[in-house]
């Protein structure tokens, strides 16, 4: 049986009734509704994620040295111990894995491609490179705005220059990890679908809610984190749409990660990171200073992030989106 582009087919004139209410809700002339593979693709990835998750749990349960460590690390985050690179980049492995598995089928069952939901090969480094430039300039205004005025203290380095290199090699892995994973799984299919359909703002609404619904859990969100979490994923939505691609919003993210956690060491809601360079400490009123929650929870943050998108022209290349999916055809096989 081939599933490739079953949810572009078209289907017949649904009729009268309950059952043909039903299915004109979830279907139209192209095939299954946006909505409805936009659902579909949720539920995948959360399903994908209890299987690996909990299959991880018990293959650990086997290997008492690996439960040991993992247990007691756990243990030690929850006293205010500093986060070590290898527990994101364990944890980001499986959740990338999940999100491109429930990306891939996706696409086979719409007909689309990896290159039309916003990952084309053309000039994949270039944007990644660019995007990670800016990154780290935003995350650098920011805390040089917070030293400045005096709203934080950067303490120097104290680890060996070894050991500060193999510790920036660690964190650049898990802050690469993370920006592939949070713009495809957010920004990636989903977006690029809703967009499609809907139209940019309101796809751009929808991820930017569940783009914060993910992040609101995290231990010393403040209210201002979450408006700048709001505003970073409205910053990479513009971005997707300039460039036609995710490259430069992944390069983006992850070098705002890198510098936040590890060069700067600033803390990240409420957590510092394990062998980090610099030592960013908040000082005075904690709006300003983003107090436990870090520098996203500033209001310096927000304005770096707004200059930014009004600076957005400047920063990237305006390239033409490629078409997601091929167009629907009718039962004769015509467009």
């Amino acid at each position: 049986m081939n599933l490739r582009g079953c949810l572009q087919r078209p289907v017949a004139a649904p009729s009268a009734g309950f059952r043909g209410g039903l299915k004109r809700l979830v279907f139209d002339e192209r095939g299954v509704r946006s909505w409805a593979r936009a659902l579909l693709f949720i539920g995948l990835l959360a399903l994908f994620l209890v299987i690996v998750f909990v299959t991880f749990q018990h293959v650990i349960s086997f290997v008492p040295q690996l439960y040991r460590r993992i247990h007691a690390m756990q243990q030690h985050l929850k006293s205010g111990a500093d986060l070590p690179p290898w527990i994101i980049i364990l944890n980001e492995v499986m959740l990338l894995g999940c999100t491109l598995l429930a990306t891939w089928v996706m696409t086979r069952l719409d007909g689309s491609t990896f290159a039309g939901i916003g990952l084309p090969r053309a000039r994949w480094l270039r944007d990644l490179a660019a995007g990670g430039a800016v990154g780290f300039a935003m995350i650098g205004l920011l805390v040089a705005g917070l030293l400045a005025f005096g709203f934080g203290r950067l303490e120097p380095p104290t680890a060996a220059v070894a050991l500060a290199l193999r510790s920036g090699l660690a964190w650049a892995v898990a802050a690469v990890l993370i920006g592939f994973t949070e713009e495809i799984a957010f920004r990636g299919y989903l977006f690029a679908i809703l967009r499609e359909r809907y139209g940019f703002w309101i796809g751009a609404v929808v991820v930017t809610g569940l783009f914060m619904t993910a992040h609101g859990h995290n231990p010393d969100e403040n209210l201002i984190g979450l408006l700048t979490t709001a505003v970073v994923s409205v910053l990479f939505c513009l971005a997707i749409l300039r460039t036609g691609a995710l490259w430069w919003a992944i390069g983006c993210h992850a070098a705002w990660d890198w510098a936040e956690s590890y060069f700067f060491g600033s803390a990240d809601s409420g957590m510092y990171s394990s062998g980090r360079l610099f030592t960013l400490l908040p000082r005075g009123n904690a709006y300003l200073s983003g107090g436990r929650d870090g520098p996203e929870g500033s209001l310096l943050c927000l304005v770096v992030l707004a200059a930014a998108i009004v600076a957005l022209p400047l920063l990237t290349r305006r390239r033409p989106a490629r078409r997601r999916a091929p167009a629907a055809m009718d039962p004769a096989g015509k467009p």
